[in-house]
């Protein structure tokens, strides 16, 4: 009965095939190639795909990967949203949704299931309202918020918001008044900042998690940023008042 949450794990190549049911792959970790109905891309956490009812598709996970897949009826398309999400088959994940997704895996398969039809919703009411008539450049952003710890270089910016080089610094300079990778380490840092208030995870954790090199690099980028540390930071967020 649908809708239906698994955390998955695919093996191999899973060659073409098709089903009545949409379906969401929404990848917790690693990429994965899927073609669907001749149109191929490249998922991973910052990227969803959305598979219609009857469209033909394969793919070939990253060893060690791990997805999210929301299984829900053919009928939950037919709003103009969704529709136009269909279309578009690779779909930017915005942080909110992103952040269902961790809650999703955290809660464990038997609550997952018996959770999917309050979760379901949620989840595809933020995946819509942030991208359905999203510029390039705010699916670029969107990416980048879901995803700040992956392997952002300027090349791969650029490809991401099918611009050149200079196209993406200078919007960057327009929207933030700052270069792509000025932009970025602040997201990062706000999302090391984010895992040191919220958990217990040994900073070096966090700094590898946030997309830092090593915990030397986020103790450096927040001197740099906010004159403070890693460690300081946790320390004042856990002190009263």
């Amino acid at each position: 009965m649908f809708p239906s949450l698994e955390v998955r794990r695919y093996e191999g190549e899973n060659p073409h095939h098709h089903h009545d049911f949409a379906q969401w792959v929404l990848p917790l970790c690693g990429r994965m190639e899927i073609d669907v109905d001749g149109r191929g891309g490249c998922i991973d956490p910052s990227l969803a795909a959305l598979v219609a009812p009857g469209s033909v598709h394969s793919q070939l996970a990253q060893a060690d990967s791990r997805f999210l897949v929301l299984d829900c009826a053919a009928t939950t398309l037919e709003t103009l949203q969704m529709e136009r999400l269909a279309r578009q088959i690779y779909v930017p994940i915005p942080p909110a949704t992103r952040r269902l997704i961790e809650f999703a895996e955290l809660i464990g398969k038997e609550q997952l299931s018996i959770g999917a039809s309050q979760l379901a919703p949620l989840l595809l009411s933020s995946l819509g309202s942030d991208t359905a008539f999203s510029s390039p450049m705010e699916q670029l952003i969107a990416r980048l918020r879901a995803n700040p710890g992956a392997n952002w270089s300027n090349e791969a910016m650029a490809q991401a918001a099918n611009m050149s080089m200079s196209q993406l610094h200078q919007r960057f300079r327009q929207l933030f008044a700052m270069s792509p990778q000025a932009w970025l380490t602040q997201l990062r840092i706000h999302e090391a900042q984010r895992w040191l208030r919220g958990t217990a995870l040994p900073i070096a954790d966090i700094a590898l998690r946030a997309g830092f090199s090593d915990q030397a690099a986020l103790t450096r980028a927040m001197q740099r940023v906010s004159a403070t540390t890693p460690a300081v930071y946790r320390k004042a967020q856990k002190q009263p008042g």
